[in-house]
């Protein structure tokens, strides 16, 4: 069935009437994010099964759980007294036999004095139109509208029709090894197969019964006959068990193996992020010494003033005139003595005629100096005028020993020692005056150069930052995981290790215990007395051969669905994946140990590609719903494919290549999709190219803008047809 329209009134953010119509090929509803492509989905969605999706809960709701909110803010605001309905109506056409049904959805609230009375459920109505007759009716019989329902949308290929781009992930999920399995089912009557593999398995254990019985009742030793018999049920319930083990063990080597290869198609990435935060940790630990040098070089240069006497530069100068005044001090000190020592031999003259007449200090200096004082001899006692031949007579009496008068001159007059030291320093603080400037340009180049690598060590991490960025953004890793990565596949490889080697043990005592059985089996025969009946011999063959031959027909049709399947996948995969230029390889759907089969993808060698990137994972699983659909349309049913933001990770080769692809596979098909909004070129070319079977496109646009959405009471969201 296609869908010819769908009427709105009053419903979430679509207020007043809206219609839509849509034709059969690709029908696209274009607008921004918030501009009500979603609750466009909601309409479908809500007509048929009763539910919108809450994007706060990140789930669907029933509309008793909804309520009033189903109902445009613009509808209610206007109402102040009566009653206010929401409804939404979609007409579908049979073109098989041109039956037309309209699904209607209604709910109603009363508004009374501005206070809103809720009601609990909505109405659903189908009406029937046949067009032979022109005229509608409304379908009664509850029966009748599953069949209705049940045609319209199946409900084993709902979740391959109408999704969100959200639920991609969960419909085709690589980490659930059933979802192949469930679309397989889909694709055919192999549950038949199913039904008849378990109808003959039972059959054999009721023949393996009957002729157990007989065998036991035809045995010549009752006693031992029964307790062979009591073994080989105890072995027997051993090898369900078991065999309940042996399923239980391959699903979880078959999930280990799907971790390890999740892990092994991100490896090569978290292996190159690893050395990069490797990279960047070094770098930075190589920026913070550099940073911690360049720290000390700068605190050092002023220290430097003093501890490398950088305060003296220009100073030589007066080490040329200290010298120069300190070779004139030893000059003059050296006339000085001369002058001391001639002095010196002149008093040694002058005591030696003193020491003739009196010894020295005789007369005692105090009379000496009274006489003096008195300008009178009181030794011959006469007068002696001071300056005259008589005064200077007796002053020569008042003598100094020579050695005294000499120590005390050179005690109070000689700085030669500490003149001679402070020469020496100044000729060595020479010397480094001298080489300061060299010693100045060392540092600045220093730390010049330390700048100069802390600069690059700078732009390195950047550097680095950039490649891990643009690995987290195709792989959707972060460093944590990065880091954890390998770890995690070390573990997942012993589980793998662990689970592979309880099965081979678990494999080796099922064979024993199947070794024992046969052995009871032929010792329990040889008890027999008499013939057992050869129809029950027969009945025992044939049935055991039909068993062989339901389980071996099962995996022949179900592996033969595989291919089919994976043949129709590539062709979408391939088509949809066109205009881009990455690798992208070939879908190949593996079969694990437990019998799933689970999507691939290889190159032209049949080799595993790792590290593909996010868009082709889900051109991959798209390529595997549209399979199931392509597949199944052999059968003559055609369906509308409805879906919301399917191409919201894809670049625009991606995007179109997807529409031109669903074009082709679906007879129908109606796209939410914000890509063509604000790419005119895009946008053109979808209405232009003659690849792809264009029915209907249409632009929601909101009369508010979204920013302005906290208060929706005039909120119009008007439609455009571009076509």
């Amino acid at each position: 069935m296609i869908i010819e329209k769908i009427e709105l009134e009053n419903f979430l953010c679509y207020s007043g009437n809206v219609e839509l119509k849509f034709k059969e090929g690709l029908n696209v509803v274009i607008g921004d994010n918030g501009y009500g492509k979603s609750k466009l989905y909601d309409a479908f969605y809500w007509v048929l099964y009763d539910q919108t999706f809450s994007s706060e809960l990140k789930r669907f709701q029933y509309t008793k759980e909804t309520k009033s909110n189903l109902i445009s803010d613009k509808a209610k605001f206007e109402v102040e007294n009566g009653r206010i309905n929401s409804r939404v109506s979609i007409t579908f056409l049979n073109d098989r036999n041109q039956d037309c049904y309209t699904l209607e959805r209604k709910y109603s609230v009363n508004k009374i004095n501005g206070e809103t009375i809720e009601s609990n459920d909505s109405e659903f109505i189908i009406w029937k139109r046949e067009y032979l007759y022109s005229k509608s009716r409304i379908v009664s019989d509850e029966e009748e509208k599953k069949r209705i329902l049940n045609n319209i949308m199946p409900v084993n290929i709902k979740d391959y029709l109408w999704f969100q781009g959200e639920q991609v992930e969960s419909i085709i999920d690589f980490n659930n090894q059933d979802t192949l399995t469930k679309a397989i089912n889909v694709l055919s009557n192999i549950k038949r197969y199913d039904e008849i593999k378990e109808i003959a398995i039972n059959c054999v254990k009721a023949v393996n019964n009957e002729y157990d019985k007989e065998v036991k009742r035809l045995s010549k030793d009752s006693d031992k006959s029964e307790s062979l018999s009591s073994q080989k049920e105890i072995i027997n319930r051993k090898i369900e068990t078991q065999l309940d083990e042996e399923r239980e063990l391959k699903k979880n080597l078959a999930r280990a193996e799907e971790k390890i290869n999740e892990i092994l198609t991100k490896i090569d990435d978290a292996s190159k992020i690893r050395d990069f935060q490797n990279k960047k940790k070094n770098a930075i630990k190589n920026l913070e010494s550099l940073t911690n040098e360049l720290e000390i070089e700068q605190i050092g240069f002023h220290r430097k003033m003093f501890k490398n006497k950088w305060l003296l530069k220009g100073t030589t100068f007066l080490h040329d005139s200290y010298s120069k005044l300190y070779d004139e001090y030893v000059q003059e000190k050296l006339k000085s003595e001369t002058a001391e020592i001639i002095k010196s031999e002149h008093l040694k003259e002058l005591n030696k005629k003193l020491q003739s007449r009196l010894p020295i200090n005789v007369p005692e200096p105090i009379h000496v100096k009274r006489m003096l004082q008195d300008e009178w001899c009181y030794v011959c006692d006469r007068e002696a005028k001071k300056g005259s031949e008589a005064f200077e007579k007796i002053e020569s009496l008042l003598r100094i020993p020579e050695s005294e008068d000499i120590k005390n001159k050179v005690r109070n007059f000689d700085f030669s020692l500490d003149l001679k030291k402070l020469y020496h320093v100044s000729l060595g603080l020479n010397q480094w005056i001298q080489n300061i400037d060299d010693n100045i340009n060392e540092t600045l180049l220093k730390i010049r150069d330390l700048n100069l690598k802390i600069r690059d060590i700078r732009n390195e991490l950047e550097k680095i930052e950039e490649d891990i960025q643009k690995i987290i953004s195709v792989t959707s890793l972060n460093p944590d995981e990065a880091n954890n990565i390998l770890s995690t596949y070390y573990i997942q490889k012993k589980y793998e290790d662990d689970f592979r080697e309880k099965l081979n043990n678990l494999n080796q005592t099922l064979e024993l215990n199947r070794q024992n059985l046969s052995s009871i089996e032929v010792e329990l025969a040889s008890l027999v007395t008499g013939t057992i009946p050869e129809y029950l011999t027969a009945k025992k063959q044939i049935l055991r051969d039909f068993e062989a031959i339901a389980i071996n027909t099962r995996e022949r049709v179900f592996d033969k669905l595989i291919i089919q399947l994976e043949n129709e996948a590539n062709i979408h995969y391939s088509e949809m994946t066109t205009g881009n230029r990455s690798t992208k390889g070939q879908i190949k759907l593996k079969r694990k140990i437990n019998g799933n089969y689970m999507p691939e993808i290889i190159d032209s060698d049949g080799n595993t590609l790792l590290g593909t990137n996010t868009s082709n994972l889900i051109m991959v699983k798209l390529s595997v719903i549209m399979a199931i659909i392509s597949a199944k349309s052999d059968s003559g049913e055609n369906y509308t494919l409805i879906t919301d933001a399917p191409t919201s990770v894809f670049g625009e080769d991606y995007t179109f290549g997807f529409c031109k692809t669903i074009s082709k596979v679906y007879k129908q098909s109606i796209v939410m999709s914000k890509e063509f909004y604000n790419n005119q070129k895009l946008r053109n070319e979808l209405l232009t190219n003659h690849e792809i079977k264009i029915g209907k496109v249409y632009t929601v646009i909101p009369t508010i803008l979204e920013s302005e959405r906290s208060n929706r009471n005039n909120l119009i969201t008007q439609v455009h047809a571009l076509n």
